[in-house]
């Protein structure tokens, strides 16, 4: 008996302890889930007022969500933005050293031969025309300046040009009648009424007048070297309409003669083509062949 008693005594003892701990580690759960539950309250009265107000608690959540959401999305678009505007920055810097690249091969010339000089006989040939053609024009330059005593003249500087290209360069479209005629009717047209411009310097006149022409004569089909030195004397506001007559029958009489003497050399023909004539006379003929049917 006193043996089982001591047994009994020994695990009783033993038991304690562990039952000590339990109700320790009851106490301490117990604690902390109270002291959660304390700051759970304590959290919703300072963010939603009280349990009753914890709608607006909520919406006030929601609201500081969203503002956070909206910082973070507008600090992603800078980011973006920035990002494309490093990739703009390197792609230009990239484009214009390629520009730079080609610019500077493109100084260096390319492989085209040097056009070969006339011979002694169409160095005559020419001689002869533009001596010929500018006879007749400085011939009557001096008679429309003697009848008009002085106030009238003929310019002639662009019609030298215009022989240049018309005995040295016969074959060219630039020196054709078409492009002849309509180019300087178009260039003296657009430099008049810049000349007539007022209250504008003179020297702004000469500029505007050719950057007017010579691209709007690229873009009509009809480039004429001579129209654009023309439209620089003629904006200079000291023309009349009167000059640009007088010019315009000089460039007519310098057609002519080009046309009658490049075509008595065996190797030349001026014009290449009449575009207008053949024009002309396809409407007359399929009009007589309208005529003939009805």
């Amino acid at each position: 008996f006193i043996k089982q008693a001591a047994h009994f005594i020994g695990a009783a003892a033993a038991l304690k302890e562990p039952l000590e701990g339990a109700k320790a580690f009851q106490e301490k759960v117990q604690y902390e889930n109270w002291h959660r539950m304390k700051i759970k309250l304590l959290t919703i009265v300072r963010f939603g007022g009280s349990l009753r107000n914890s709608s607006n608690g909520d919406s006030f959540q929601i609201q500081g969500r969203q503002k956070i959401i909206r910082r973070k999305s507008s600090f992603e678009h800078a980011l973006i933005m920035k990002e494309n505007i490093k990739q703009f920055t390197q792609e230009a810097k990239d484009d214009m050293k390629l520009k730079l690249a080609r610019w500077w091969v493109k100084v260096h010339g390319g492989n085209a031969s040097i056009p070969p000089s006339f011979t002694l006989r169409q160095a005559m040939w020419t001689f002869f025309g533009v001596g010929v053609t500018h006879f007749l024009l400085s011939s009557l330059n001096f008679f429309i300046s003697v009848e008009s005593r002085g106030d009238m003249d003929l310019v002639l500087p662009p019609l030298g040009a215009l022989t240049t290209l018309q005995y040295a360069l016969t074959a060219a479209p630039a020196s054709q009648p078409r492009n002849a005629i309509f180019a300087q009717v178009f260039g003296l047209t657009i430099a008049m009424f810049v000349g007539s411009i007022p209250n504008l310097e003179p020297w702004l006149k000469s500029a505007l007048a050719p950057a007017i022409v010579i691209p709007g004569m690229a873009k009509l089909g009809m480039i004429h070297p001579p129209a654009g030195a023309a439209c620089i004397v003629f904006s200079s506001g000291n023309k009349t309409w009167k000059h640009m007559g007088i010019f315009l029958a000089g460039v007519c009489i310098s057609i002519i003669t080009s046309v009658v003497i490049n075509n008595m050399c065996d190797k030349r023909q001026y014009p290449t083509s009449w575009p207008l004539l053949k024009r002309l006379r396809s409407i007359l003929i399929s009009e007589k062949e309208k005529v003939r049917t009805s």
